[in-house]
């Protein structure tokens, strides 16, 4: 038996047939790969009991538990859509996106029973179906809803499980939500016979994630920059299975990526993409230490990219979404390219390069300033955590530079200008105000909400 290309529950059976008792999810137990398929099964004879039907949509809320992968695995098998729900969205955003999805039911407490018969299988997959609908990071306003075919999600598992080197060794951690982006992902490792590592609780914390890190034997771990830089604040980071973290959603700091390696001896490497138009590139635990740091790895070998004039990176093929659900218009600009909104290159070794948003660059009297070479001195400063820089409106200048800082120790706008002074930091890339904050406020899994810190530079006095 070989899996059936473009059916998850194909490779399922497949791995349940060839490694019966090996272990499939991870949630306080070890839960083999024969089970999760009856289960599979059982949630389908649920789903078709109260009346779901081939092309219905099916929400799902749930935290990171092995019923969420059993029902991201029934649902588009019988022929549905899954409709992922983050568990922290409100009334407000539900309601707009049940609107707009119309779901057939919302799961958020399922009931149903392994030991139910099982329902049979259904027609094979169309390459071109859509199989999910993915909510988009709504930065600016509600999220949209990206339409994820078969294909679109079988090139991403393929590409994206190889550059992991993932294998049936291996047991995954996502650190983020299954029901977004970077955390779904982590569901592709299951068709490589790898097993899923659930953390149950809605709430992200660096003590439970590296607890459960190292009771269940997890060996990769997914997530965000803002997982890496928590879990370095911890006093003990004990992770003596752990091969590789793969980080995404907002830029690594080259010096965050040192610490980690220096700390506790793990590679940590990138990938990159967005929900509205896919992923672009994964790097490798392979890769050259220095490639690790600084770039988001290789474009996908299937990819197709381009970075324009203005050196924006731009996507289009079999890894973006044609249209969003509901809409008869997908990611694509006039051009017919999907453009990311982030500037980069690649170098001569093919590794990708993001170097900002083209959104949040600041320009000062004329000049540009990118934020992320500034927050990433700032880091450097012993006493900064974590660093956000912002442009506030200025009357004579247009825009000016602001800091804010979340500091484990006490720090002053003095002490950061005589900091980048001594790093040779020109004048003019200076923050001329500087906000210390508890935290970053987050528009999504590790995303820095700038345009809310935006908002709070221009409200707070000069």
């Amino acid at each position: 038996m070989t899996p059936e290309p473009f059916s998850p529950v194909g490779y399922l059976e497949w791995n349940a047939q060839r490694r019966p008792e090996a272990t499939a999810v991870w949630d306080g137990r070890d839960i083999p790969f024969s089970e999760l398929l009856d289960a599979v099964r059982a949630a389908q004879g649920a789903l078709a009991r109260i009346g779901v039907e081939e092309g219905d949509v099916v929400g799902v809320q749930l935290a990171n538990t092995w019923e969420y992968v059993a029902l991201e695995l029934a649902i588009p098998d019988m022929s549905g859509v899954i409709l992922p729900l983050p568990p922290a969205l409100g009334r407000h955003e539900l309601s707009w996106i049940e609107e707009k999805a119309r779901p057939r039911v919302v799961v958020r407490d399922p009931t149903f029973d392994a030991a139910q018969a099982p329902r049979p299988r259904s027609v094979a997959t169309d390459p071109d179906r859509i199989v999910e609908i993915a909510l988009t990071s709504g930065t600016t306003g509600m999220p949209k809803l990206a339409s994820l075919s078969a294909r679109l999600k079988q090139v991403t598992f393929e590409g994206f499980t190889s550059r992991l080197q993932i294998t049936d060794r291996d047991r995954v951690l996502p650190m983020t939500p299954l029901t977004q982006g970077i955390g779904g992902m982590c569901l592709y490792a299951l068709r490589r016979g790898a097993a899923l590592v659930m953390l149950r609780e809605p709430r992200w914390t660096p003590e439970q994630c590296l607890a459960i890190a190292r009771d269940s034997g997890a060996t990769v771990l997914v997530g965000v920059p803002t997982n890496v830089i928590r879990m370095l604040s911890h006093e003990a980071i004990d992770l003596p299975g752990v091969r590789g973290v793969a980080v995404a959603g907002a830029p690594l700091p080259p010096e965050i990526a040192e610490r980690w390696e220096i700390t506790t001896g793990i590679p940590i490497w990138s990938f990159y993409g967005s929900m509205d138009a896919g992923q672009l590139a994964v790097g490798s635990p392979s890769d050259p230490q220095p490639k690790r740091w600084t770039t988001v790895g290789r474009p996908h070998d299937v990819a197709e990219w381009k970075i324009t004039e203005q050196g924006e990176i731009c996507m289009r093929g079999d890894l973006v979404q044609q249209r969003y659900w509901g809409e008869n218009f997908g990611p694509f600009a006039d051009d017919g390219w999907a453009h990311m909104g982030d500037l980069g290159f690649v170098d001569d070794d093919g590794f990708l390069h993001v170097v900002g948003r083209v959104k949040d660059i600041i320009i000062r009297g004329g000049t540009n300033i990118n934020p992320y070479e500034v927050e990433s001195m700032l880091r450097a400063h012993p006493a900064v955590v974590d660093a956000c820089v912002v442009g506030r409106a200025d009357p004579e200048l247009g825009e000016v530079a602001v800091a804010f800082l979340v500091a484990r120790a006490s720090v002053t706008h003095a002490d950061v200008v005589r900091f980048l002074d001594e790093q040779g930091l020109a004048h003019y890339k200076r923050p001329e105000a500087l906000h210390v904050v508890d935290e970053l406020p987050l528009s999504g899994p590790g995303k820095v909400n700038r345009k809310m810190l935006r908002e709070m530079a221009d409200a707070r006095p000069v």
